[in-house]
């Protein structure tokens, strides 16, 4: 990076906005950070200086990350301006992605190198980079692969084994949870949530996420009847999801 780039961080959390500020201080001297600490804030900081990149949060009090997505993208001059939503509500990933173009989804907390290559992506590139010819991607298709690039690369090679361990594992993972919600082990829907919740993330399952984390919460609460009835939601998610992933990346069943 040589020339200036602006990046506007869209954040209520302070720990959160200090993070992203000292990490894209690392990146360069050529980053220049700006900050709102919600969406209202941040429109005034937008009609001052159109940024190359944002950073943004979607639950803010007052005027949360969805409601300035609205206001932005439906102007044109903003239309190719990329943003990068890292949220701890990954429920609201698929609307969000299927109503904004250059949107670009992450759960938080997102890992150091992701956020590195993800800014770097956005400030080098005003579209988002093409599927690979050899894909054939459905209109509706689950599988997220711009987010699968940022994550784990563009070689097709290392998406295909990704996508086929996680593919073979999903049965077990959905028997797993159903023994385990079915017990009423708490403390193992809770670590069970933990250890999916990193392979869901670098293939893009987004749906997925949002089911773990109404999962999570429910074992937290305690509330044994709503965790086996996010168990069952889990395990359709999981399982569309794979039928997906199983035709883009032609999987054999298993």
């Amino acid at each position: 990076m040589n020339a200036q780039h602006y990046v506007l961080i869209i954040e209520d959390d302070p720990f959160h906005r200090a993070l992203y500020t000292s990490k894209l201080k690392e990146l360069g001297s050529d980053i220049r950070v700006l900050s709102s600490e919600n969406g209202y804030a941040a429109l005034v900081a937008l009609s001052e200086r159109t940024p190359d990149l944002i950073i943004l949060d979607l639950r803010m009090p007052k005027f949360d990350g969805v409601a300035f997505l609205d206001v932005v993208k439906s102007k044109p001059e903003y239309d190719a301006l990329p943003v990068l939503v890292i949220s701890s509500a990954p429920g609201d990933f698929a609307r969000v992605r299927s109503a904004y173009k250059n949107v670009f989804m992450f759960a938080k907390p997102v890992r150091a190198e992701l956020f590195e290559r993800a800014v770097r992506w956005g400030l080098r590139l005003g579209e988002p980079p093409r599927a690979p010819s050899t894909t054939v991607e459905s209109q509706h298709s689950l599988v997220d692969f711009e987010h699968m690039k940022l994550y784990i690369g563009p070689d097709r090679t290392i998406q295909q084994a990704v996508a086929d361990e996680f593919y073979k594992l999903a049965a077990d993972r959905i028997s797993s949870l159903d023994r385990l919600a079915h017990n009423g082990d708490l403390r193992g829907v809770l670590d069970f949530c933990h250890a999916m919740e990193g392979g869901a993330e670098a293939i893009g399952a987004h749906e997925v996420l949002g089911t773990i984390e109404s999962l999570r919460a429910a074992a937290r609460a305690g509330d044994d009847e709503a965790v086996r009835g996010h168990a069952r939601d889990f395990a359709e998610v999981l399982r569309r999801f794979c039928v997906d992933l199983a035709r883009e990346f032609s999987l054999d069943a298993h």
